[in-house]
């Protein structure tokens, strides 16, 4: 998996030049590139069907990118994931971590839209590594969005900031009748955030299951135009 990809676009607009390390889809919401929001789907999902999201929170002037996990889904149907669930994941998890944020750099490189302007969301596996990628390398993103998932490696990224605030904003959010990722998981990430000391947290739950709700979709948006 070391060859670039160009990224699908999706729009009148091309950015042909723009590479990643994943098989990627692309939409352009508004007239210009404010800011760019890096959005991880969930296990056995794929890019082009978590790029839908796009159309339901309502954020103008950003780039959206929809990269897929490299690991094909092992249940026989089309769709991948970002480390597996039933076996030891943590070389696999490492190599994603790695394109995740060598995909957030090609971006700030080849767009020239800033680090201090890129937003990092997940849903359930995806969102793990969104907390994960952007909490464990320090620098200051726009802000990391989780959805209906969980901390992963909460040691190394506490241990990483020996003491200092987390600055980054974060936004975290699940549903209460969640039978996949259960809620327990959602209560434990919150507890270990406050206690890394992240200045600019934002938590929420849901009546819903393991899903996306549009009291959530609002939410969402409100954080992004908080932050941006």
């Amino acid at each position: 998996m070391s060859n670039q990809h160009n990224i699908k676009w999706i729009g009148s607009k091309s950015i042909d030049k723009l590479q990643s390390p994943f098989k990627t889809v692309a939409q352009c919401k508004g007239n210009e590139v404010k800011n760019v929001i890096i959005a991880l789907h969930g296990f056995g999902d794929t890019a082009a069907n978590f790029a839908s999201l796009a159309n339901e929170i309502k954020v103008n002037d950003v780039l959206w990118i929809f990269p897929q996990g490299p690991r094909n889904y092992p249940m026989g149907i089309d769709g991948a994931q970002w480390f597996p669930l039933f076996n030891n994941p943590t070389e696999e998890r490492r190599v994603s971590e790695d394109f995740i944020l060598q995909l957030i750099y090609n971006v700030t490189e080849q767009t020239s839209v800033p680090l201090n302007k890129i937003f990092i969301l997940g849903f359930s596996q995806g969102a793990s590594m969104a907390l994960n990628c952007g909490l464990k390398g320090k620098e200051k993103i726009s802000g990391i969005i989780s959805l209906s998932g969980f901390m992963i490696q909460a040691h190394v990224i506490k241990n990483s900031y020996a003491g200092e605030k987390i600055t980054t904003p974060v936004f975290i959010a699940h549903g209460l009748q969640d039978q996949v990722v259960l809620p327990a998981m959602y209560f434990e990430s919150v507890d270990l955030l406050k206690d890394m000391g992240t200045v600019k947290l934002r938590s929420k739950t849901y009546q819903m299951g393991h899903s996306i709700c549009q009291e959530e979709l609002n939410d969402i948006s409100k954080f992004i135009e908080e932050f941006r």
